[in-house]
């Protein structure tokens, strides 16, 4: 009698103060494990659809670490890949980004990577092979752990086989990414340290890059190299058939526009900055000119000591 009247009690007091939703444990698991195999004569391409994911908020939770890791006889390797999954994405394969990589001996041999699909409602990833390393004719085992970063509610396993040699898209780990950092112990804001933006520019020192390295502040480097194309390098200046500009026009330029030709002014740099390979190319040209400037002035200085020494000699008879 005790018994029930404890158990009639414990009832009531469900009924009464009723657990809210907050309170209620989530539903689904965070981390999904699967062993997927592959036979010994596998193939570049091949590819087995693992698992189904389950994200909340109309899929927006998606947010996933996929780790593998194998071994082939003489091999063994492991990734981590990063994929996030929004709340709608085209019904399209394209392959996760690494963050991790622990290749065997050189960090290229990795025999597998990780796809992912994020069509709405059907989220999916696949584990495809980019290499056959090891030995030939071992087949493979690959252990793959897949961690919910964000609220996951259900998995489903997947067995589907194929061969894909066509996937030429990356997918996306992020819409944005910054970096902040300064002291937690004080009130005062932190600083962004970096910033990567959607379309692909990297910000050091700011949150609105507009350049694909946009840096606010000093660069201190060691080297700094600046690739173009060989025929916009200036040797053409010592061809023979070059036109040095004439020294009266030159002047003349000078007098009216404060700076040399093809070099812009203090007002367009003030306003629009330079480009170090650009100014270093039109700087090289202007040196070039000098050069020739210079040797014709030597020759005529040459012709002129040798009409000279010929007065000289024909005075002195």
């Amino acid at each position: 009698m005790r018994r029930l009247l404890s158990l009639l009690a414990f009832a009531f007091l469900l009924l009464m103060y009723p657990r809210s939703a907050s309170a209620m444990p989530p539903g689904g698991e965070e981390d999904f494990y699967a062993s997927v195999s592959f036979p010994a004569g596998f193939k570049v391409g091949d590819y087995a659809e693992f698992v189904k994911c389950g994200p909340i908020s109309a899929w927006a939770s998606g947010y996933y670490e996929i780790s593998i890791s194998y071994t082939r006889g003489n091999i063994a390797a492991a990734a981590t890949y990063l994929v996030s999954i929004p709340h709608a994405a085209p019904d399209l394969w394209r392959e996760a980004g690494r963050i991790n990589s622990n290749g065997y001996i050189a960090a290229g041999l990795h025999n597998f990577t990780i796809d992912a699909n994020a069509a709405y409602g059907n989220p999916r990833l696949r584990v495809r092979a980019i290499a056959t390393h090891g030995v030939q004719e071992s087949g493979i085992i690959v252990e793959i752990k897949v961690h919910a970063i964000n609220r996951n509610i259900a998995w489903t396993t997947l067995d589907v086989r194929g061969n894909d040699v066509a996937i030429n898209k990356l997918m996306p780990m992020t819409n944005d990414w910054a970096l902040y950092v300064g002291n937690t112990v004080m009130p005062n804001s932190a600083s962004v340290a970096i910033k990567a933006t959607m379309d692909g520019n990297v910000g050091i020192g700011t949150a609105n890059p507009q350049s694909k390295l946009s840096v606010a502040g000093v660069v201190t480097a060691q080297k700094v190299k600046v690739t173009m194309n060989a025929s916009e390098w200036p040797d053409y200046v010592f061809s023979d058939n070059y036109p040095l500009p004439d020294l009266t026009h030159l002047a003349a330029y000078i007098r009216e526009k404060k700076h040399l030709p093809d070099i812009p002014s203090a007002t367009e740099i003030a306003a629009n900055g330079h480009d170090l390979g650009e100014m270093n190319k039109q700087l090289l040209k202007k040196v070039e000119e000098l050069t020739l400037y210079l040797l014709r002035e030597h020759q005529r200085n040459n012709e002129l000591e040798s009409k000279l020494e010929t007065v000289l000699q024909k005075l002195s008879q």
